[in-house]
């Protein structure tokens, strides 16, 4: 089956993605394991791994929980210090997930809201998922770096294809 992205609301205004495909998914920044094991049982679907964009715990927070059951690769940025990365990503890594119909996700470094936000573009589907990059009407607040490297990370993921699906950690 071809893969497909839906998400899981989380707390007030988070978005954990959900790429599916047959029984397996791959989650994005699961910041709350409830409404994800949640959705799990109820379309009787199976872990296969999990990607982070960054170390902040509206992102991160489920994880834990969600390993207790679950035996699956967690990749994430190298760079931001998050202590349940299995496989630290920089930007020219790829991710491949066989699972997903051999769905692969380029990484890019995007640093502005953390210095090691990164984020996944799948160059076949044109997905791009930003965590806390972009948002509907705007861009992440910066927290540890700089506007010049938020501006650098917004022209990067305003080079990719115009017909771009952006996938972003909330609703604001």
């Amino acid at each position: 089956p071809t893969p497909k992205v839906s998400f899981i609301r989380a707390f007030r205004d988070n978005y954990i993605w959900m790429i599916e495909s047959g029984s397996q998914a791959v989650l994005v920044d699961p910041g709350d394991a409830t409404p994800v094991l949640n959705a799990f049982k109820q379309r009787k679907l199976k872990l296969a791994g999990i990607l982070l964009t960054h170390k902040h715990n509206d992102h991160t927070g489920g994880i834990a929980n969600l390993l207790k059951k679950n035996d699956v690769p967690v990749y994430g940025p190298a760079n931001d210090g998050i202590p349940t990365v299995t496989h630290p990503l920089k930007e020219g890594d790829t991710v491949t997930f066989d699972a997903l119909g051999g769905l692969k996700f380029s990484v890019l470094d995007v640093p502005g809201h953390t210095l090691g936000h990164i984020a996944y573009y799948a160059e076949s589907q044109k997905w791009l998922f930003c965590g806390d990059l972009l948002f509907g009407a705007g861009c992440g607040r910066i927290f540890e770096g700089t506007p010049a490297q938020m501006f650098e990370s917004i022209n990067k993921a305003a080079a990719l294809p115009d017909d771009t699906l952006v996938y972003a950690g909330h609703e604001y």
